[in-house]
């Protein structure tokens, strides 16, 4: 059994075929693999993002994106992450609903 992070950090290559198709020019490996940018949360930096690339250099010799793009959170009222878990998530459709589509992307891109 692998460590959920640990385990993620082969995703970006595992999931398109290797080690299997390692050196085929027609594989998913080779036209997937690199890919050109990772969009993520800045939370899981260390945990995932930083994995998948050491992973990526260290089995397959290429870096598995040339980008990373970090978005924000959105967190509570009272500034913590929304979770599931904890029941103190908005249902987007609600805020939609109430506020309108522009209210919720601007905010959401502006923090």
């Amino acid at each position: 059994v692998l460590d959920t992070w640990f385990s993620s950090g082969l995703w970006p290559f595992a999931t398109v075929g290797w080690p299997n198709d390692e050196g085929k020019a027609d594989s998913d490996l080779a036209r997937f693999y690199p890919g050109t940018c990772l969009e993520t949360g800045y939370d899981i930096l260390f945990f995932w993002v930083a994995r998948m690339a050491m992973m990526g250099l260290e089995l397959t010799g290429k870096a598995p994106f040339d980008v990373v793009y970090l978005h924000g959170l959105v967190r509570a009222a009272d500034g913590s992450k929304m979770s599931k878990t904890k029941g103190n998530v908005v249902d987007p459709l609600e805020t939609v609903a109430e506020y309108g589509a522009d209210s919720l992307r601007y905010s959401l891109v502006t923090g």
